[in-house]
């Protein structure tokens, strides 16, 4: 079976081979899909798929695509929601006219148990998902979460609530264990944080992960939006004004807006692709933030953390996949210490993650097996063990 896969990265490899040192912002942005987290989950997918797929672009021709490939595989965001219109997506697809199938779907709401509006492209997008199914009677959709599947059924769709497929990057076994021992062999305590959208009712935080990034040696890991890129680039110049007075009020705690810009310059980083990410997270005890893949790629590395969840979709991806989470409001008054020590991870975190995600394993095999989908050997091993 020949399988295509559709992501929302662009010519990632050539950027990273030749581009990324000296890219500008909107080099990265075009190439990681807008947001850097977005390389997490394509990679967790190729994981899943092995070396059995080849790469499908959108605007690839409908009838050499139906022609070469069996069947289609699309890399899913947090794209349910009053925020992305899907048309486009129905349109081609209709063309495309091949058994697909979508993995990591999620809807965005401001909490869980708000089913959101749509437009009515995602409508009709989630109406033709169905009569794209390998077999008529079993769903082609994995999503993020239940919560996700609730929104989804609300349209009359059926779907598997079964998590982010950035959970399997690694295919350690016993993940969570290796998580819990190396916080407690680290002699050196540095802590990794994921920042979150200063444009969110969450950036109280901001200022106490970047006094955490100080005091505990850490990096301050941006995925989005654009104007945190510019600044950590030097490109503080392109930013609008209303943007410069946003970032100024947000991280008043470094000082004035030159202070702000050389901090940007100096701790922040981010990362184009997956394994650099890992790797260069086994440098931390322990990762916490907003952003989930910025705390999910470094559990993959084997490095525990924490997700502060700002929104529906940050905490049901926490919960789906067994990492530990609590909501903002709930943190967004202790001070640097004190939430670094609420987000260490215990034995029950371990144990928790490891059954989650063999649970997971488990249920994502099936699920590709329904769908006449071979699975990675070495992902069928987590589900075995």
């Amino acid at each position: 079976m020949k399988i295509g896969v559709i992501t929302n990265l662009v010519k990632i490899d050539e950027f990273v081979a030749k581009e990324m040192a000296t890219a500008d912002t909107d080099g990265w942005m075009r190439a990681t899909g807008g947001n850097t987290g977005n390389v997490a989950f394509v990679q967790g997918i190729k994981n899943i798929l092995g070396d059995t797929f080849g790469v499908v672009n959108w605007g690839d021709n409908p009838e050499a695509v139906n022609k070469h490939y069996d069947m289609l595989v699309i890399c899913c965001a947090n794209q349910i929601g009053a925020h992305v219109d899907l048309a486009g997506w129905a349109d081609r697809l209709h063309h495309f006219d091949l058994p697909t199938v979508f993995i990591g779907l999620g809807a965005q709401s401001d909490e869980i148990g708000n089913i959101p509006e749509i437009p009515d492209g995602s409508k009709k997008f989630l109406a033709l998902t169905k009569s794209l199914r390998a077999d008529p009677n079993s769903p082609n959709i994995i999503t993020r979460g239940n919560f996700s599947s609730e929104v989804v059924a609300s349209f009359g769709v059926d779907s598997s609530p079964f998590g982010c497929p950035s959970q399997f990057i690694s295919t350690q076994l016993n993940l969570g264990s290796k998580c819990l021992a190396h916080q407690q062999r680290t002699k050196y305590d540095r802590i990794m944080t994921a920042a979150g959208n200063p444009w969110h009712a969450s950036a109280t935080l901001e200022n106490t992960l970047t006094e955490i990034v100080e005091k505990y040696r850490g990096d301050y890991v941006l995925q989005h939006p654009k104007a945190l890129i510019q600044l950590a680039l030097g490109e503080a110049n392109s930013l609008q004004m209303n943007h410069v007075s946003r970032l100024e009020k947000v991280y008043s705690r470094i000082g004035d807006w030159e202070h702000i810009k050389a901090w940007f310059e100096s701790f922040s980083v981010f990362f184009a692709d997956a394994q650099n990410w890992m790797h260069y997270s086994k440098h931390f005890t322990l990762a916490i933030g907003p952003r989930y893949h910025g705390v999910a790629l470094p559990i993959q590395a084997g490095v525990p953390g924490k997700v502060i969840s700002i929104d529906s979709r940050t905490e049901e991806l926490s919960v789906t996949t067994g990492i530990p989470t609590v909501r903002y409001k709930e943190v967004e008054h202790m001070g640097a210490d004190e939430l670094v020590d609420f987000c260490r991870w215990n034995k029950n975190d371990a144990s928790n993650y490891d059954a989650v995600r063999k649970e997971n394993a488990i249920r994502y095999n099936g699920f590709l097996s329904l769908n006449g989908i071979p699975v990675n050997e070495r992902i069928t091993a987590l589900a075995q063990n």
